[in-house]
């Protein structure tokens, strides 16, 4: 968490506020959650290499905000970038939401015009990230599977299948399809009607077209709601998601399920606690 819906929140109220905009540093408190290409989290141990203020887009015109899967990147007229990893609690706060929560902010801008915008990790599992070029943000997003918003059915199976492990852990793979974490991959799972122990090489066409399906009906859907705010997340102006009220599995182990009724079944696949209908997705896919 937070995971793409919320990412791309985030990505189109940034939109809106920063484009045309020059973002002024006023401050970095934390030079180690500052990382690079080669080392994306940071530099948590030992001596932290300063980092130039430039390259935090310091007297920077935004030119455009962009996102794939669960990152973003802020970029400027003169072609640089930053990459922004929210991690587990990460937080891009603007206006009085910027100012009213001074604790954990890591770094911190004045927006042309005189608001804020902050940096804010409680947990610190969130990094920046400088990138010299776009050229060069392509070439590091490549590391990642296709966006789960526009995920192909037919890429998607190809993704899966070749690989010897439950479908769950498969979604949770940012090489795979990027953007999933265990809300949406829960959610969709159900929506397409697939046990989340199914093992990805079992996989065939009619269960990838309706996966791929699910997977960009549940996050559109989540995008409308404003994302879900389980605890850390919220909108830059210090806005909750609701989706949370519309989970029909997630987080809802030994409850009814809202479409047959029966008891919710919960387990950790992939190491993560996964939660599904055993009715409505019935048996693993052989």
């Amino acid at each position: 968490m937070p995971e793409l819906p919320e990412v791309e929140c985030i990505r189109r109220a940034l939109e809106g506020l920063l484009v045309g905009r020059t973002l002024s540093l006023d401050h970095i408190a934390r030079q180690d959650i500052v990382g690079s290409l080669s080392n994306p989290r940071g530099q948590r141990r030992g001596p932290v290499k300063p980092i130039a203020d430039e390259q935090l887009l310091h007297r920077s015109v935004v030119d455009r905000v962009l996102r794939k899967g669960k990152q973003l990147a802020i970029g400027s007229l003169c072609d640089r970038w930053l990459i922004v990893r929210l991690g587990m609690s990460g937080q891009l706060l603007t206006g009085s939401a910027a100012s009213e929560r001074c604790d954990h902010v890591h770094a911190r801008w004045t927006i042309g015009g005189g608001a804020s915008l902050a940096f804010r990790d409680a947990r610190r599992f969130g990094s920046l990230i400088p990138c010299p070029s776009r050229s060069e943000l392509e070439a590091h997003w490549q590391r990642l599977g296709p966006d789960a918003l526009s995920i192909d059915p037919m890429d998607l199976l190809d993704r899966l299948r070749s690989r010897k492990l439950a479908v769950k852990a498969g979604l949770l793979n940012q090489q795979i399809v990027a953007g999933v974490g265990n809300i949406y991959a829960d959610e969709s799972l159900f929506r397409a009607r697939i046990h989340p122990r199914t093992v990805c090489t079992s996989f065939r066409h009619e269960h990838a077209v309706r996966l791929a399906e699910s997977l960009r009906e549940v996050l559109a859907s989540a995008i409308e709601h404003g994302g879900s705010t389980l605890r850390d997340y919220c909108s830059p102006s210090g806005i909750t998601g609701s989706f949370r009220l519309v989970h029909q599995v997630y987080g809802r182990e030994g409850q009814c399920c809202l479409i047959c009724g029966a008891k919710l079944s919960g387990a950790r696949v992939g190491g993560r606690a996964t939660v599904w209908c055993p009715t409505c997705q019935g048996r693993r896919i052989k």
